[in-house]
């Protein structure tokens, strides 16, 4: 199946990773945004893993979401792509989803 990332998703992505950058570090950074990555691509071979996305349940399609470190990452399923649609801190509030 073919990954796609929304500009949303991205830009939440390099945002976790310049947040780390400046208040801990480069490594860190690099450590956090590898692990969501990596997490995304494993998608490709599995891509009903993780949980059904309650919050979603009212839209038309099938949202899912992984946990990488404390970031929550959604994708939506289709039928031959994974579109990747949030990078949700899951400290934050689900609401804000």
């Amino acid at each position: 199946m073919k990954i796609i990332w929304t500009h949303e998703a991205l830009e939440e992505t390099r945002l976790i990773y310049n947040y780390y950058k400046f208040t801990a570090s480069l490594r860190v950074a690099k450590s956090i945004k590898n692990k969501i990555f990596a997490s995304v691509k494993n998608l490709q071979s599995h891509p009903r893993k993780g949980q059904i996305e309650e919050l979603l349940l009212h839209k038309k399609g099938e949202y899912r979401y992984l946990v990488s470190s404390n970031y929550k990452v959604v994708f939506k399923l289709a039928e031959k792509e994974i579109y990747i649609l949030k990078v949700f801190d899951s400290r934050r509030n689900p609401e804000a989803l």
